[in-house]
C-alpha cells in the first residue's frame, strides 16, 4: 500500500515550487526560461527531450507557480514568473533560517536523547 498524503493544501502549495524544482529535468527547463522566453518546440530541440515530456514538466511548474505562459502569434511561450519565484524564495529562506532552530535542535542542545 501506498503512504498517505497527510499535507494539509496550504503545506502542498508551500512545496509545490520545491517539489517542481527537485526534478532534474524540470531544474533544466526553468534555468533555460531564466535566460529567454521560449516556446515547447525551441526547448525541444535545445534540451533535446521529446515534446510530450517537455510539456508535462511546463505544467508542473506552472502549477507551481514558478512558470507563466502567453499566447502570442499562435504559439504559446513560457517564462519565469518573478511573483512565483519571489514566493519561492520567501519559503526557501523561512525553512534555512539558521534563526528559527530551536536550541534543542543545536549541536548538543538536547542531552536527554537517547538516554
Amino acid at each position: 500500500m501506498g503512504r498517505e498524503d497527510t499535507r494539509t493544501p496550504a503545506e502542498a502549495r508551500r512545496l509545490a515550487p520545491l517539489r517542481a524544482l527537485a526534478d532534474p529535468t524540470r531544474l533544466r527547463l526553468f534555468l533555460a526560461l531564466r535566460e529567454s522566453e521560449r516556446c515547447v518546440r525551441d526547448l525541444v530541440t535545445t534540451e533535446g527531450i521529446t515534446q510530450p515530456l517537455v510539456s508535462h514538466h511546463l505544467r508542473v511548474l506552472t502549477e507551481a507557480g514558478l512558470v507563466q505562459a502567453r499566447r502570442a502569434e499562435g504559439f504559446t511561450l513560457y517564462a519565469v514568473s518573478p511573483e512565483g519565484m519571489a514566493a519561492a524564495l520567501e519559503i526557501v529562506s523561512e525553512l534555512l533560517d539558521p534563526a528559527g532552530v530551536g536550541p534543542r535542535a543545536m549541536p548538543g542542545g538536547n542531552a536527554a536523547c537517547c538516554k
